[in-house]
């Protein structure tokens, strides 16, 4: 498929194409060059509602016929947490199980999503992945709170190790429609595996509609937030609470916010973590200079 089209336009649906344990303290190496993936790449399996999401089940049970597929996500709901990896004691390990998964084989984990991916790059289930499929989420992820999703923050990780990530959001309805999900989600992950390219970590968000009836996949920006918009410290009930967005349709024009109100599936690709060296003085005892000068 060609490069995406420019923000707001459609971008067509991209065609479907079709261990070993780790040593005692080898080093990881993130590589430099283009991720390639091999014959049938390597895909890593997460999410941040727990193993026994529905949405993990469904995703799998899509990308199995096209990919090598492993499943490695946490035994219990962590949404929110971001990219964290939680707190552990490396000496004592964390807890783990493994578990049936639409015929993958797939473990439950004791920590957040982040800490599967970055386990699975550091070796604990074989061969190195090509790519993390984060989703399927109950929910959507839109915004510059993104960064707090740990379905996106999953997908983030994949690229800190130098590997693709694809975050695959839904809106909610009665009854779920996991299937467009799972088919838009695949359909990204045979796309940005099918050549040479430098890792990307895409976020998607689809509508709650059968897929006959999405009217597009379009590029997006990220809208100012996102989903909540309004803080309440409730001191007589000792509480917060939080408004959320129900009219995506008030978002801004073009966002991905608004685009999924307008009926629409969006990707938005995510930037890579990097310094600013550019935003401090020249001179850094302007910030602070040792006592002893």
């Amino acid at each position: 498929m060609a490069d995406p089209a420019a923000p707001g336009e459609p971008v067509d649906t991209p065609p479907t194409n079709a261990g070993t344990d780790p040593k005692i303290e080898a080093r990881v190496v993130v590589p430099s060059k283009p991720t390639v993936p091999r014959d049938a790449a390597r895909v890593l399996v997460t999410n941040d509602d727990g193993i026994d999401s529905p949405g993990i089940a469904r995703i799998v049970a899509a990308l199995k016929f096209d990919f090598d597929v492993i499943v490695a996500a946490p035994s219990r709901d962590w949404s929110g947490a971001g990219t964290s990896i939680g707190r552990f004691d490396p000496r004592t390990g964390i807890p783990l199980r493994r578990v049936e998964l639409d015929g993958a084989r797939a473990y439950a984990i004791d920590g957040p999503p982040g800490l599967a991916v970055m386990a699975a790059a550091l070796g604990a289930f074989g061969d190195p992945f090509d790519l993390v499929v984060s989703g399927i989420n109950p929910g959507i992820n839109t915004g510059h709170s993104v960064i707090h999703s740990g379905t996106v923050g999953a997908a983030l990780t994949a690229r800190t190790f130098g590997a693709h990530g694809v975050a695959v959001s839904l809106v909610p309805s009665d009854p779920w429609q996991w299937d467009t999900a799972a088919a838009i989600g695949t359909a990204a992950a045979c796309w940005v595996t099918a050549q040479e390219r430098e890792p990307l970590t895409l976020s998607i968000n689809v509508p709650s509609v059968p897929i006959e009836q999405v009217r597009g996949l379009r590029r997006s920006e990220l809208d100012d937030f996102g989903y909540f918009r309004v803080a309440i410290a409730d001191e007589g009930n000792e509480k917060l609470e939080f408004e959320v967005l129900q009219d995506h349709g008030t978002a801004p024009e073009g966002s991905d916010s608004w685009l999924l109100g307008q009926g629409y599936a969006t990707i938005t690709a995510l930037g890579r973590l990097s310094a600013a060296p550019n935003s401090l003085p020249t001179e850094l005892t302007d910030v602070w200079r040792p006592t002893g000068d």
